[in-house]
């Protein structure tokens, strides 16, 4: 991989995370008890964070016959934070100071590599969550997307 294409992929994840985040919410605020509205202006008002978020949507969800998400998947969702953080603050800082051609690389390309990886890991479930979200709130003309 070259160096466009990784900033292309990190654009690309926290991209993912972004919107896994926003549609956490409204899948959250539709599916408890409350109202959309009063919920959606509670966790903005409280400025609930992703964590709070899923955390909140698994109690939720898992007293369901059917959850709307594994267990895997929750997993997934807790380490976006990481993900999102570490794509945000960190990821460049592995290679780009290092004056070895060989060590950068080497670390340039470790990067290269789990960034494949989580990009398709986010990708997917983007989708999947996107998707609860448009499931949730089809008939509901009122909810903004």
């Amino acid at each position: 991989m070259e160096l466009p294409e990784f900033h292309q992929r990190v654009g690309e994840i926290l991209m993912y995370c972004q919107c896994i985040e926003h549609d956490v919410k409204y899948i959250y605020a539709f599916m408890a008890d409350g109202g959309f509205q009063a919920n959606m202006a509670k966790m903005e008002q409280e400025k609930w964070t992703l964590g709070q978020v899923v955390h909140a949507l698994e109690a939720y969800d898992t007293t369901w016959d059917e959850p709307l998400f594994t267990e895997e998947e929750y997993q997934v969702l807790y380490e976006i934070v990481h993900k999102r953080n570490y794509y945000a603050h960190q990821v460049y800082l592995t290679f780009c100071y290092l004056d070895d051609d060989d060590d950068f690389a080497y670390s340039f390309n470790l990067a290269a590599r789990n960034l494949l990886s989580d990009d398709e890991i986010l990708s997917n479930l983007y989708d999947k969550v996107e998707d609860k979200r448009r499931e949730y709130m089809k008939n509901d003309t009122d909810l903004r997307y």
